[in-house]
């Protein structure tokens, strides 16, 4: 399906990318020891084979095997970027395994370095942070290097269904035949390769578009006329001039040299992705002229296609750092906490506790060396008083240690922003140690504050939606296999009508209703003898099973994306289906034919309360959920997406015979 054709203002979904997160991370940390443990071992390997043959290292191929796996796994739940790095780490653990006297500790480095780039750009995606593909480059060309590829190029991390457009000519460009530019444009390219400048470049680009208007319409006429956009980038100061930027002038040359002949046309149309890949990095928010425009607008480009393909910020930080640091702040606001109740006796490890966190500061956030000083000089001072801190500094480590882990759970801890924040919470405990008032909390503390107890408290409520889902599907899975069992449907509407509840809360008005409807129709079931021969009776089973599958993909999603499981799912009252909506927008425009031959909550609300309460009082056991049944929710008016007519989807064809409800099936298995 043309991604045109999708509605641009939804984003991706990332449910299965969550499922398997978990999944990945041990098996690129297993591949890891695996290497290390090679590395380890390489130098008696060394001493023993010198002189001889040595076969494969039958670890390594493991290891590769285990990359390709996983590489499969992300190109299935939608990042093809992650499976490029990970195909290209898999060649070098293989050229590895062929060769295992040659693995240094710097090759594993390199290794180690991308897969951390990817791990950590999977996190801040589930996290709800934009981040861009072309940020896992520089990893992604190490690798390449290591493997002696011919082709490296940021491109290849860039995701677009290419096809051949029609772009609109510049009007008032005077046509410039092959013969008649040639010349200029090798000695305008030349200057430009030189002194690369504004005035160079647009000569280029006036050069290029005029090309393109001597040209039939075509694949030559849109090359050209891509060209004149790259080059107008440049002459505006979108673009710089790397070496990848001046490798295209020379395809270009040698593209305007073959111009009337028979050429590769594969290696043409690569040369057009690619620059269409730079006229995508041009912002047009940033002022662009009318080539760079008509070419966004035949390929409707937006500017989160758009990245920093040399910033090379991820990869740096091992996630089992971060994990550490996790655990780290922990202990450390629990024996704070003990300190500050003036337990002295579980104060004692206090010292040790905040040693170990600084060192985890300094690693991971930019300047945590002041913090961490600031948090230890504060817990010093306490342990010399023999007494319980101030109420003023208890609270400002407190609240320090409350920020270091919210930025944690946020992904967000090595942003540049993160330097000055963290030497103002370092200020603020300094300041309240020398006997100041405290100061009232900021802004950016208070926003991240509130996001993260947003997810905590959401995924609080999704486990008890899944809990909830999964008794029903139990009952209703044992009254299918035994249809004349009705006592077992008898609790179940009860529990429907608390599911909706909660879901008219989270403003998920498509899922109350078909909780209503499937209230409505177990109610009956449960209250009438069926006749099961009837075509009715089977239309009844058949929806119970599809809305709980449905119900159970919103509900994974809901603990990824909470609005975008808010209108990516569509109840028909006709039909009484609740079906995802996975297809094109209603009224997507299509593209032009080519020519020649396209959540939040609010916690001062008292809806916010009421949830808070309903996941507080819900007991751990899944089978009775009486928390559920007894709730009773308020509405919430939360913000809406914008506003965009949900398309409808077409019915699905009805089986045979009653389906087993199983809630796994609505969630696809990654081979």
């Amino acid at each position: 399906m043309d991604s045109a054709l999708r509605d641009p203002d939804t984003p991706a979904d990332l449910s299965p990318l969550a499922w398997v997160q978990e999944e990945l991370r041990r098996s690129i940390e297993s591949v890891h020891k695996t290497l290390r443990r090679h590395v380890r071992d390489s130098g008696d390997n060394r001493l023993a084979a010198f002189g001889s043959d040595t076969p494969p290292s039958a670890a390594l191929q493991q290891a590769a095997a285990q990359l390709h796996q996983v590489g499969g796994v992300l190109s299935l739940v939608g990042l093809p970027a992650g499976a490029t790095v990970l195909r290209a780490a898999e060649t070098a653990v293989q050229r590895l395994a062929e060769h295992p006297l040659e693995v240094e500790a710097t090759t594993v480095d390199t290794i180690e370095r991308a897969d951390f780039a990817l791990l950590a750009y999977v996190a801040r995606l589930l996290a709800g942070n934009k981040a861009s593909p072309l940020s896992l480059f520089p990893g992604y060309q190490a690798l390449q290097q290591l493997n002696g590829a011919e082709r490296i190029h940021p491109a290849d991390l860039w995701a677009f269904e290419w096809s051949w457009r029609t772009i609109a000519l510049e009007e008032g460009i005077a046509p410039r035949s092959p013969e008649a530019m040639r010349a200029p444009f090798e000695a305008a390219l030349l200057r430009q390769m030189r002194e690369p400048g504004p005035q160079h470049a647009a000569q280029l680009s006036n050069l290029c578009e005029g090309l393109a208007a001597a040209l039939p319409p075509g694949q030559g006429r849109t090359l050209w006329q891509l060209a004149a956009g790259v080059f107008e980038g440049q002459a505006l100061k979108l673009l710089g001039s790397d070496a990848f930027l001046k490798r295209l002038g020379s395809r270009l040359l040698s593209e305007l040299r073959q111009l009337g002949r028979t050429g590769d046309e594969a290696q043409r149309e690569r040369l057009a992705q690619d620059l269409l890949f730079f006229c995508a990095q041009c912002r047009i928010s940033q002022g662009v002229g009318p080539r760079l425009l008509a070419v966004h607008e035949a390929y409707r480009l937006t500017e989160d296609q758009a990245g920093d393909y040399q910033d090379d910020s991820l990869g740096r930080i091992d996630p089992a750092w971060v994990a550490q640091a996790r655990r780290r702040v922990l202990a450390a606001k629990e024996g704070w906490s003990s300190a500050a109740e003036g337990d002295q006796h579980r104060a004692a490890g206090l010292d040790e506790q905040f040693a170990a966190l600084s060192e985890s500061l300094g690693r991971l956030f930019p300047g945590g060396e002041v913090l961490a000083q600031t948090l230890q000089r504060a817990v010093v001072a306490t342990l010399r008083s023999g007494e319980a801190p101030p109420p003023a500094l208890a609270m400002e480590v407190a609240t320090s240690l409350l920020y270091v882990e919210a930025a944690l759970e946020d992904a967000a801890f090595d942003q540049p922003e993160q330097a000055e924040r963290v030497r103002r919470l370092a200020g603020r405990v300094q300041a309240v140690s020398q006997g100041q008032p405290a100061e009232p909390l900021e802004d950016w503390m208070e926003e991240l504050y509130r996001r993260v107890s947003d997810r905590q408290t959401l995924g609080s409520v999704v486990h008890e939606l899944r809990a909830s889902l999964a008794e029903i599907e139990r009952q209703a899975d044992e009254y299918f296999r035994n249809p004349v069992q009705r006592e077992l449907l008898i609790p179940v509407p009860a529990q429907l009508s608390a599911m909706r509840g909660v879901f008219s809360v989270l403003g998920l008005d498509q899922a109350a209703h078909a909780c209503l409807r499937m209230r409505d129709d177990v109610d009956g079931l449960a209250n009438t003898e069926i006749d099961f021969e009837r075509a009715g009776a089977l239309g009844v089973f058949e929806r119970l099973a599809n809305n709980l599958g449905a119900l159970g993909f919103m509900i994974d999603m809901l603990s990824v994306q909470p609005q975008l499981a808010k209108r990516m799912f569509h109840f028909d009252e006709a039909s009484g289906r609740l079906d995802p909506v996975m297809g094109r927008r209603e009224g997507a425009v299509e593209l032009p034919d080519f020519e020649a031959s396209g959540f939040h909550l609010d916690p001062t609300e008292p809806a916010a309360d009421a949830v808070a309460e309903f996941v507080a009082e819900a007991p751990a056991a899944t089978p009775p959920l009486p928390s559920l049944a007894d709730f009773e929710l308020p509405d919430l008016d939360l913000p809406d997406l914008a506003a965009a007519p949900a398309p409808v989807p077409a019915p699905a064809p009805v089986p045979a015979a009653a389906p087993a409800v199983v809630h796994e099936s609505a969630a696809p298995s990654v081979a």
